[in-house]
């Protein structure tokens, strides 16, 4: 925790002081002594209940200190994205994501597993929303706003075809250009395709070519497959969709390969969330320094409202 005033903190020092004349004045010095028949039963009486006996005071002790700590106006680190910071989540939405294989289905699970990722993201970081089937479209432009995001997601469809390529492409074109990266120590960091597929390219733009032309502009690819890649029925789709829904997992490999990034093979909704959280903690951060003044102050304003509660209850009406 770092101060901004912590000077501030010198008040602390007055603290032992106030333990010390506390206990000094627990027990005054008798000025007169009295004679009783049963002196033993009369200190008996006259002994306070010890259980809790100290709380009321402690308690105020304690808000004293936070609201000393609150004076001298702490800090505490806030992780947020580099501004300059940019993902693309790139999301199939082929027929083939009916499948339910995963449950309740992969496009369910895959849009769970967006909401939690898009929920999760650093705070300032940039996100586009890229689908892709038979084509590819920008379904949001790079924006901070979560709502606009989570909204879109919402609103998914699923279409024909699968066309890996053009959707990287579209995916670049999405993202700030190299010139503005350039300065970086590394442009790849600030520049990031996130991939999702459960079928194989049928259309377009070879996926790895695209994927180089992203490692040429100094994109980072990473790529997600979700599904099956063994022969046979998948469950939940027609006998036709039965090679579409078996995504290549060779050409997602060398995509990531290419891109310098990771592959994630995921066939639970459980993995796919996991797969979404570790890119999370690989995005680029940096740390902001947030006052949190007001926290201790609160701290300290329960802390004396509690024991001067205590206090009450604990008073005594003869």
């Amino acid at each position: 925790m770092v101060f901004i005033w912590p000077w501030a903190l010198i008040l602390l020092l007055l603290v032992p002081g106030l333990v010390w004349l506390y206990l000094r004045g627990l027990r005054p010095p008798a000025e007169s002594g009295v004679l009783h028949p049963d002196a033993a039963l009369l200190a008996r009486a006259s002994r306070p209940a010890q259980s809790g006996l100290h709380l009321p005071a402690g308690l105020y002790l304690l808000a004293l200190v936070a609201a000393i700590v609150a004076l001298a106006r702490p800090t505490l680190p806030v992780l947020q994205a580099d501004p300059r910071a940019a993902v693309v989540l790139t999301v199939d939405i082929s027929r083939s994501m009916q499948a339910t294989d995963i449950l309740p289905s992969r496009f369910e699970a895959a849009r769970a597993a967006l909401r939690t990722f898009i929920r999760e993201l650093p705070e300032g970081l940039q996100v586009a929303l890229v689908t892709f089937s038979r084509d590819a479209q920008l379904v949001v432009p790079l924006t901070t706003d979560r709502g606009r995001l989570l909204e879109a997601v919402d609103f998914l469809d699923l279409n024909l075809g699968t066309a890996i390529g053009d959707a990287i492409l579209e995916s670049i074109a999405a993202l700030p250009p190299l010139s503005e990266r350039a300065e970086a120590l590394d442009p790849k960091s600030l520049a990031t395709i996130i991939l999702l597929t459960d079928g194989r390219s049928l259309a377009g733009v070879d996926p790895v070519e695209a994927a180089r032309e992203a490692a040429r502009l100094q994109i980072r690819v990473h790529a997600i497959g979700i599904g099956r890649t063994s022969d046979g029925p998948v469950p939940g789709l027609p006998e036709q969709y039965a090679l579409a829904a078996q995504f290549d997992e060779e050409t997602l490999k060398e995509i990531a390969r290419v891109g310098d990034g990771q592959y994630f093979f995921v066939d639970s909704a459980g993995k796919l969330k996991e797969a979404y959280r570790t890119l999370t903690r690989q995005m680029q951060w940096r740390i902001r320094r947030d006052e949190a003044t007001a926290y201790l102050a609160l701290l300290a304003g329960a802390l004396l409202l509690l024991s001067l509660g205590v206090a009450q209850l604990r008073r005594q009406v003869v």
